[in-house]
């Protein structure tokens, strides 16, 4: 089941995705650990929420990507990730996506040493292992590979719950909002 969006805000905004139980290591040393902290599936791709920590608190970390690439302040550590599919196809952060596809940070954030991030994907990857390459060089760790199942991927996809489409919609008033009464929310008012 596959519908249309006109961006990728209002189809993040009219689904519920299905969150995978599959959130693996993807890089592990003595000093540092970057991890899948969820795997949110939607019909159009999917949402992986990256977290990593160090022990070397000298260095915030970023994820590397195509625009600053290049262009990171000494005192940060870009950290490289990179997909693969079954079919061959790789792409990488730091890299223009092969047309077709999308691989992109959408919101990151952290402090020395640790960093949490959204990062999509587009399209839904095709059956068999789904590779996820990262390293952070500036910190010594090495590139190192984990994977996820592109079928639990596409089974997944198959299941998302639409909540609603995007034709306009009459207004439902204030729905008791700023309204004095029993509400749970009103007894701090």
């Amino acid at each position: 089941m596959t519908f249309e969006y006109s961006t990728l805000d209002e189809a993040v905004r009219s689904e519920r995705p299905v969150v995978l139980p599959e959130t693996p290591d993807l890089n592990r040393t003595d000093g540092a650990v970057i991890w899948l902290s969820g795997v949110h599936v939607y019909s159009f791709g999917v949402i992986l929420l990256v977290a990593a920590l160090t022990e070397q608190s000298d260095y915030g970390l970023a994820l590397s990507d195509y625009d600053t690439a290049d262009g990171w302040p000494d005192e940060i550590a870009p950290i490289r990730f990179g997909i693969e599919f079954s079919d061959g196809t790789a792409i990488s952060l730091d890299r223009a996506a092969p047309a077709g596809t999308v691989l992109e940070v959408r919101h990151s954030s952290g402090n020395a040493g640790s960093l949490q991030a959204t990062v999509f994907l587009h399209p839904i990857p095709p059956p068999g292992p789904v590779r996820i390459i990262t390293a952070i060089p500036k910190l010594g760790v090495s590139e190192a590979e984990a994977s996820i199942d592109g079928r639990q991927i596409i089974s997944a996809s198959e299941s998302v719950e639409r909540l609603w489409t995007t034709m306009p919609r009459t207004s439902r008033g204030l729905g008791g909002a700023g309204l004095r009464g029993g509400s749970w929310f009103s007894r701090w008012d």
